[in-house]
């Protein structure tokens, strides 16, 4: 049979008990909706109590390990509403009364340069997100007089008891006539029919720090959807960085590449590389190789978190002529070697950091 409950909480079919509990604990923080993680997800967090619930209890483990789910959701008591899965997760992490609701999180996509990331920006752009109506302050009704909701006593909540084969089933909704807030408008508000929220086009601005990296998600709380009767849903927004024509960037430091003539790398000069805000100067030694590897130490990009710069790594390319007369191939001649296998760009880059 189906073994989908011991997947969810990522444990074996021989778990033991305390294993179980283990894996709860741990997946039931990670996704409950309002904690500060980035997976916080409702629905998972219903998934991970449905099986917790059943794998913590042996008899109901035994059935649902010959029947699988058919074998489980109705045992006397069988499946839960949402709000004995919050009692559940409470008596392991502490927590007062029933679990305030939440509206949806929205996500974006923000693309900029890696000269913004370096310095940090200020992003402004227009999003649609579901707010309080100013009318009714989210009640729904005009005015703001509401009554207690008739179809579940005011409680938010429908219980419904039937019997089946395995026993009692105890099924615990969210009311549909008051959406779960035990209450209902005296009569609707005109602005937003009742509903509580409206629609609207917002326009909103957020800092991205410096030293942002490509693909990092940041968060605007309270900047999601609204609902009538509970907090905010977040903003996600999802950092994309544009390739920069120059500059390479692994995490903190950047690489890049400059041409130099020959007689620069023998002799020695003084050249100018590319940052992100400006060019900077580096000095070639006398007698630098083809593909050789320089650095500039606090040239790269700032930490995201802390202080400190990464640096900056010159690699080395010599132009070499095409045409030269005869006198510049006599001194040529003098300087003949047999050739040697060169270090690899990063071998290089490693020997410069150790």
């Amino acid at each position: 049979m189906a073994k989908e409950y011991y997947e969810v909480l990522g444990v074996s079919e021989s778990a033991s008990q305390e294993e179980i509990k283990k894996a709860y604990r741990k997946k039931a923080k990670k996704f409950h909706p309002d904690s500060n993680s980035e997976h916080a997800d409702e629905e998972k967090f219903k998934e991970i109590n449905k099986a917790y619930q059943v794998l913590s209890d042996e008899e109901k483990r035994k059935k649902y390990d010959m029947f699988g789910k058919q074998g489980v959701n109705n045992i006397g008591g069988g499946s839960a509403g949402f709000s004995d899965f919050q009692d559940l997760f409470n008596t392991f992490f502490g927590g007062g009364g029933r679990r305030q609701k939440r509206g949806q999180h929205l996500k974006i996509e923000v693309e900029i340069t890696l000269e913004d990331a370096y310095r940090g920006v200020e992003k402004t752009f227009e999003v649609n997100r579901r707010k309080k109506c100013g009318e009714c302050d989210g009640t729904g009704a005009e005015n703001g007089n509401t009554k207690k909701c008739s179809n579940c006593n005011g409680r938010g909540r429908v219980e419904t008891i039937k019997r089946t084969l395995f026993g009692r089933q105890r099924t615990v909704t969210k009311c549909g006539e008051c959406g779960g807030s035990g209450q209902i408008p005296e009569e609707k508000c005109g602005n937003c029919d009742g509903r509580g929220v409206k629609n609207v086009k917002e326009k909103l601005s957020f800092n991205i720090p410096k030293g942002v990296v490509n693909g990092q998600k940041l968060r605007l709380r309270g900047k999601g959807h609204e609902i009538k009767d509970g907090r905010s849903g977040d903003l996600y927004i999802f950092v994309r960085i544009k390739d920069h024509p120059e500059l390479q960037r692994k995490e903190k430091d950047l690489f890049t590449t400059i041409k130099l003539g020959i007689g620069d790398a023998v002799l020695g000069a003084e050249a100018e590389v590319p940052t992100p805000v400006s060019k900077a100067k580096i000095k070639i030694p006398k007698g630098t190789q083809p593909g050789q590897v320089l650095r500039l130490k606090g040239k790269g990009m700032p930490q995201s978190r802390g202080s400190g710069y990464g640096d900056l790594y010159v690699k080395v390319d010599i132009d070499i002529p095409e045409e030269f007369d005869e006198k510049d191939r006599e001194t040529f001649e003098k300087f003949r070697k047999k050739p040697e296998r060169s270090k690899t760009f990063f071998e290089t880059v490693k020997d410069l950091i150790n």
